[in-house]
């Protein structure tokens, strides 16, 4: 651990836990690193399963992202607690009330599809046509991913920005952070646009490398804070 970072923690009172809430702390760490994990399970039924087994693979991939809503908002209020009173906290909550209403939106989102897909299974014919013209459809709830990535990815650049300049966390998860924004971003461009090598590239990059990488290494962190004495 480098040696400046090491300084700038032991200098600062919120690095020993101070207001923040340790028990919470622990909780949003283990949400963070769920978050993390259920990226690469959410690519592998999508991009893996999907293809072998359909429903399964569809159904497993919108109950996955259901779930990372649910866990995101814990890891989002972890994360808040973690860098507010280090200046400039209009960011930070705004960040934060960005990244609830987002979490919520996943989940609706999930959820929906989720029904859909299980719907489609018994479906008779007039019934599978409609559902299917449904999932076809931009998505009322978050079409194209507005929130799932465009949100997502503001609410990652705003909280690394300030990880990034805040002296509790390392200044390279903050830079990692706002690299997988950017991902989000032109994820959700190239969705928007329908852009396939984009999607696949990005989505890639930022589901199974970047945003995995980020979220378990902030699960951990958060956790050792709430661990610490």
């Amino acid at each position: 651990m480098p040696v400046e970072y090491v300084a700038r923690v032991s200098s600062n009172p919120l690095s020993e836990g101070g207001i923040v809430d340790k028990s919470f702390a622990r909780l949003g760490g283990w949400a963070a690193v769920l978050v993390g994990v259920l990226s690469i399970a959410y690519a592998v039924f999508f991009l893996a399963i999907q293809p072998q087994s359909p429903f399964i693979g569809a159904f497993g991939s919108w109950s996955i992202l259901a779930a990372s809503g649910v866990f995101s908002s814990a890891a989002y209020v972890a994360l808040y607690q973690r860098v507010k009173g280090s200046g400039e906290d209009g960011y930070a909550l705004w960040a934060l009330l960005l990244g609830i209403a987002a979490a919520f939106v996943t989940l609706t989102h999930g959820v929906y599809q989720a029904l859909l897909v299980n719907a489609l299974r018994t479906a008779e014919a007039p019934a599978r046509a409609a559902i299917e013209a449904a999932r076809l459809l931009p998505s009322q709830v978050d079409p194209a991913g507005v929130a799932t990535f465009g949100v997502v990815g503001l609410v990652s650049f705003l909280f690394s920005w300030r990880i990034a300049h805040n002296a509790t966390l390392p200044r390279n998860l903050g830079v990692l952070g706002m690299a997988n924004a950017i991902l989000l971003i032109v994820l959700f461009v190239a969705t928007a646009l329908s852009i396939q090598p984009l999607i696949l590239l990005s989505g890639g990059l930022t589901s199974v490398i970047a945003g995995p990488i980020w979220w378990i290494w902030l699960g951990r962190l958060l956790m050792a804070q709430g661990s610490a004495q």
